[in-house]
């Protein structure tokens, strides 16, 4: 089984969240954040997102930051897919997995209803077998909860599970669940960070993920 974080290691997503940051900070008459800053902050879900984005502008701790975050996440959830794209050679990738009939999942700190919609917008409808977003009853990754959700899901060893993802979140919740760890470094982190969480394999190009396999 093959499971794949969504942003920044199946999906270029930063300019997409970037943009409807800034959208959102605009509306309420605070500046705009910039995209390499917005890199940094991506990876725990929205909210820890907008809350790392508001004390980085210096804005108050208040109700208000519920109202922003909300509003965020309205016009994101809205078109998901905007200026998002996949990786170059992902889609080659995945191809190769699918012939030999392996499970595909994607899992993310997103909320759950934007994932699906993001990766049936990208791959189209049926694309992946599961599709594993946030949800109020899961906790997020690093914890290893949604990983048992699957591998209940689908009857499989953890010891069948190859995880890639591009965030010491991800690799954090791999070793939770015990499952193989795949650091992706063309992602929203240094290669140095996927080193110190000590990933169990690194790769730097997309064109690597079909070539790896548990015996």
């Amino acid at each position: 089984m093959y499971i794949f974080d969504i942003d920044g290691t199946l999906l270029n997503t930063i300019d997409s969240i970037s943009y409807n940051i800034n959208k959102t900070l605009k509306s309420f008459g605070l500046k705009e954040v910039p995209r390499d800053k917005v890199r940094e902050f991506v990876g725990n879900g929205p909210k820890v997102l907008m809350e790392k984005t508001l004390d980085y502008i210096g804005f108050e701790k208040s109700d208000k930051r519920e109202e922003i975050l909300n509003s965020y996440n309205k016009r994101y959830d809205d078109n998901p897919s905007y200026l998002t794209k996949p990786y170059e050679g992902i889609v080659e990738e995945l191809e190769k997995i699918k012939k030999r009939d392996e499970f595909l999942v994607a899992f993310s700190n997103k909320p759950d209803s934007t994932c699906k919609k993001v990766i049936s917008d990208i791959f189209g409808e049926g694309y992946f077998d599961f599709i594993l977003g946030y949800r109020e009853d899961i906790k997020r990754k690093p914890s290893p909860e949604g990983m048992y959700i699957i591998k209940e899901r689908f009857g499989v060893d953890f010891s069948d599970i190859i995880y890639f993802g591009d965030s010491e979140v991800d690799m954090e919740c791999g070793k939770n669940a015990g499952v193989f760890t795949v650091g992706c470094s063309w992602g929203f982190r240094e290669r140095k960070i996927l080193e110190n969480s000590k990933a169990n394999l690194i790769i730097d190009n997309p064109s690597e993920i079909s070539k790896i396999r548990r015996v």
